[in-house]
């Protein structure tokens, strides 16, 4: 048995999985509960897709061998897998206690703890990992992006160049690097990240993932032509890997805003609430500038994306068995009081003892009639920029989930034209409730802007909210380093393409 497990082990080492097969159903046929047989057999299983059989064999074996780091480890990272990040964290978390030497342990409770929203314990677990391994590149790319998220922009940026400088090809620290859009580009920043982009030897992911990073460092060189180009090329090859169907979701805007086509309730909000701030809009359109000033303020907490309000009505839906807002007519006061106590208790954790809590969802644009009944006292904050600013920004960015939308000129245009009206929609049925931030206007006049904001919110002025760049939270959008400096009034950049937007502004305009 021991000379059949190892020769499986050599060749799961060696990523052969179909021949370490055949040697462990020889070996687990002798001794069928043995836990390093099980393990084994239960890595076979990970490299196949067959996440919850791995997950089963890992549990056998840990029973057998409890104090097991390596089982641990093994039934941690198959966890995380499967989605299951709390349970993940807490084997993860064992399995490093039991055995502090796994480096696999480590990456997977970073991986896992960055999931959790927790930057500070990812960046400990990898730090963790570059102890006992300091070539572990992966680790220090993830714990960049930790670094950025907690604000450490220089030491993010020192962390990603020490990954170029010994793998100049590697496409994941290129395109951190550009996302963190405060490092300034060298001539052969551009000429390496070029060739990279034009190699035959990445795949189709690998190229849009460097192209994406490639224009962005191209524009922010002046190369706009180029940048244009590469753009375009890396938006249409994206957007072959996505299924969007722009006329399927104005649909469905339609049906949610009649649901919802009733009289306007009481110009004042509320009522249960009346502590949240939904900040809805665009990708791209300032909001999370918006959530870092009110964050700045000693009485707010910042929730950035909850995700909660999606999730308590496709909850509901489920339970109703019918989709949402089919339903939301014959939802009574007590149904919408039952969802609205729900999301409270969701976010009691995150908001602590704050008087505010925002929850920068964006896409809540779409539910605003739910949310009025659910939580009538809740304020919102519909944050607005140009709209062709607004659309360039979102169509030169590599969303890594849920935009898939912004890909294509005309369907990028369709989505911020079902935003407007429905904005218009909900502004018009309860006048009052809707605060608009426009950036514009921000930048022009910051004290104006932001005591608006404040007040809107139901907090008092306070100095620190214009000194939000100094606010020491975890910030996870793609604006994170953005939202450490104080405001610039040179963001504009669309009209450096000249004509070439036209396309653009005439979707825009349809």
């Amino acid at each position: 048995m021991r000379r059949l497990a190892l020769r499986a082990q050599q060749w799961i080492a060696r990523g052969e999985h179909a021949l370490a097969g055949p040697l462990l159903d020889e070996a687990i046929a002798a001794f069928p509960a043995h836990p390093e047989l099980l393990r084994l057999c239960a890595l076979t299983e990970l490299h196949a897709g067959h996440v919850e059989q791995a997950i089963e064999l890992l549990r056998i074996a840990a029973q057998s061998r409890p104090q097991d780091g390596l089982i641990a480890g093994n039934l941690g990272a198959a966890l995380a897998q499967a989605g299951e990040i709390d349970g993940a964290l807490q084997t993860l978390e064992r399995a490093t206690a039991l055995d502090p030497t796994q480096v696999d342990a480590w990456f997977n409770l970073g991986r896992a703890r960055e999931l959790r929203a927790d930057a500070a314990g990812a960046h400990a677990a990898l730090s963790a990992v570059l102890e006992l391994d300091p070539a572990h590149r992966p680790a220090r790319i993830l714990r960049a992006e930790a670094l950025k998220t907690l604000g450490q922009i220089d030491e993010a940026e020192s962390e990603l160049r020490d990954v170029l400088a010994h793998e100049p090809g590697s496409v994941s620290a290129w395109v951190a690097l550009v996302n963190l859009k405060s490092f300034q580009a060298n001539a052969d920043d551009l000429r390496v990240l070029g060739e990279l982009y034009a190699s035959d030897a990445l795949s189709l992911t690998q190229r849009i993932d460097a192209g994406f990073a490639y224009a962005q460092l191209l524009e922010a060189s002046g190369h706009y032509p180029q940048a244009f180009a590469v753009f375009r090329a890396v938006n249409a090859a994206k957007r072959t890997t996505l299924r969007w169907d722009a006329p399927a979701v104005t649909g469905l805007i339609d049906r949610i805003l009649a649901a919802f086509d009733t009289a306007p309730l009481a110009p004042e909000p509320s009522g249960p609430g009346s502590d949240v701030v939904f900040l809805v809009g665009t990708p791209r359109s300032g909001s999370t500038l918006a959530e870092q000033i009110l964050a700045a303020h000693p009485a707010a907490s910042a929730g950035s994306e909850t995700g909660f309000i999606a999730r308590l009505l496709q909850h509901e839906s489920k339970r109703r068995g019918a989709q949402f807002p089919q339903w939301a007519p014959q939802a009574t006061d007590a149904d919408w009081k039952r969802l609205g106590a729900a999301y409270l208790e969701r976010i009691a954790a995150k908001k602590g003892d704050a008087s505010i809590f925002t929850d920068k969802t964006l896409t809540n644009w779409q539910t605003l009639g739910a949310i009025r009944r659910m939580l009538p006292g809740a304020r919102i904050v519909h944050c607005r920029r140009d709209a062709l600013e607004t659309a360039w920004s979102c169509y030169k960015h590599n969303f890594a989930q849920d935009q898939l939308y912004s890909y294509d000129f005309a369907e990028l245009a369709a989505y911020l034209r079902d935003e407007e009206r429905a904005m218009r929609f909900w502004s018009a049925r309860h006048p009052g409730w809707i605060h608009e931030h426009r950036y514009e206007v921000l930048i022009a006049d910051p004290q104006a802007a932001v005591s608006a904001l404040l007040a809107h919110c139901g907090l008092a002025f306070d100095p620190a909210c214009l000194r939000f760049h100094e606010a020491g939270r975890e910030v996870r959008t793609a604006s994170a380093a953005q939202v450490r400096r104080p405001l610039r009034r040179d963001t504009a950049v669309a009209r450096h393409y000249g004509a070439l937007l036209d396309p653009l502004r005439a979707a825009l305009a349809s």
